[in-house]
């Protein structure tokens, strides 16, 4: 199965990082992509990356937040106002097994249309932001709505992990993730 993780400038290191480290370990085929073009992302907090490859036809795509709240020139928010992101997401999920995304990366899947009329989460901090996209916000770590499953602020991209490694390989494996990191978990 594989998984790509969207980076571009300005994203929050947990909310990839988490994930990343979490789908790893449980053995999936973790990419690191670019919105648009291969090349050097920046994090919010000046952590400098290669994206080798751009979102693409993944089993599974998780969208990352960061520069949300504060309306960063870049982040979350300057994806969702520049529609790239956005449009390609749209255009790639009838043909993802599912969409996921961290923290106010929950807000760019709305921007898309991906969460009308769902179950979401994100941080406390942008619920009525989400809710005015016509989501039922439900103030949880991870809220699965089938082929949509989102994740609250920052460290619940952990929970996020195990979740979705949970749903596709069973709590066994989960469970040995969680151990081998050392995390308490809160997927249950």
């Amino acid at each position: 199965m594989r998984i790509e993780i969207v980076v571009f400038d300005g994203f929050d290191e947990l909310d990839v990082f988490g994930p990343f480290e979490v789908l790893s370990m449980a053995g999936f085929d973790v990419g690191l992509v670019a919105v648009e073009r291969p090349g050097l992302v920046t994090s919010m907090r000046g952590v400098q990356l290669q994206a080798p490859e751009v979102l693409n036809q993944a089993d599974g795509v998780i969208v990352p937040g960061g520069g949300w709240l504060n309306r960063a020139p870049e982040g979350a928010w300057a994806q969702a106002q520049r529609g790239v992101l956005p449009a390609r997401l749209t255009a790639l999920a009838p043909s993802a097994r599912w969409m996921a995304s961290v923290c106010t990366g929950a807000l760019v899947l709305a921007a898309a249309g991906l969460l009308t009329g769902r179950r979401a989460t994100t941080n406390r901090n942008a619920y009525d932001e989400l809710r005015a996209y016509d989501v039922t916000v439900l103030d949880e770590r991870v809220v699965d709505d089938g082929d949509r499953v989102t994740a609250g602020a920052l460290s619940a991209g952990l929970d996020l992990g195990l979740w979705l490694t949970e749903r596709e390989l069973g709590a066994a494996a989960a469970d040995r993730v969680a151990a081998s990191i050392e995390y308490q978990t809160a997927r249950r």
